[in-house]
């Protein structure tokens, strides 16, 4: 995922896409009823469409408050462990195998607010629960650890179209599968905002199922 992102960075900005970085959205710029732009915490941006793709910060672009709750998730990456070729899943813990050599251990869902301190007892209890499945992790060595924050919503759906503002948009809510599902999302709300039939029924997924 890492990898990707910065890869999808590197993309757009070679299309010519201007990103800010570190600029905290405050608000929604209105003109008249129809969405014109964003206000940050250092300046404006004008825009005909605005789409919200917050991730976990969804809910705090006002004013259509989208109900997004982030929910914690730990985990950890060891080295020189065995050579894992699939996903290994349990009850407790799953195991993903990356092509450097890691395996990455995870994960916890914590309700818990914006926080993504990591803990070592919950870092320890991953490893143990990983080292019962696999007993070939014994030797494997702790490469590094952090948490990130999910966008989940009530029904554990995402939110993706139009909302009650004209030319706002809300693509999130993704959960525990946002790296997954960015590519059709990506199609599904370029069909929306250029008004282009879809091949898929959104009704389950309206942004406004929750107003």
């Amino acid at each position: 995922p890492r990898a990707l992102v910065a890869a999808a960075v590197q993309a757009a900005k070679h299309r010519g896409v201007d990103i800010s970085s570190g600029s905290e959205v405050q608000a929604l710029l209105i003109d008249g009823n129809r969405a014109r732009g964003v206000q940050t915490n250092k300046t404006s941006y004008p825009a005909e469409i605005v789409v919200n793709c917050a991730g976990a910060w969804a809910g705090s672009v006002g004013p259509h408050n989208s109900p997004v709750r982030p929910v914690k998730g730990q985990m950890l990456a060891v080295v020189g462990g065995p050579g894992l070729q699939h996903v290994i899943r349990a009850d407790e813990v799953y195991l993903v195998p990356r092509s450097d050599g890691r395996i990455v251990i995870g994960s916890t869902l914590e309700d818990i607010g914006y926080n993504k301190q990591t803990d070592v007892n919950t870092m320890q209890r991953l490893l143990r629960a990983a080292r019962e499945l696999v007993p070939a992790l014994a030797n494997a060595r702790v490469h590094e650890d952090w948490a990130g924050l999910r966008p989940r919503t009530p029904d554990h759906l995402p939110l993706l179209g139009k909302t009650s503002i004209p030319d706002y948009f809300v693509a999130g809510g993704h959960y525990r599968d946002g790296i997954l599902l960015a590519p059709v999302t990506a199609q599904v709300m370029t069909e929306i905002i250029l008004g282009k039939p879809s091949g898929f029924d959104l009704s389950p997924f309206s942004a406004t199922r929750f107003a």
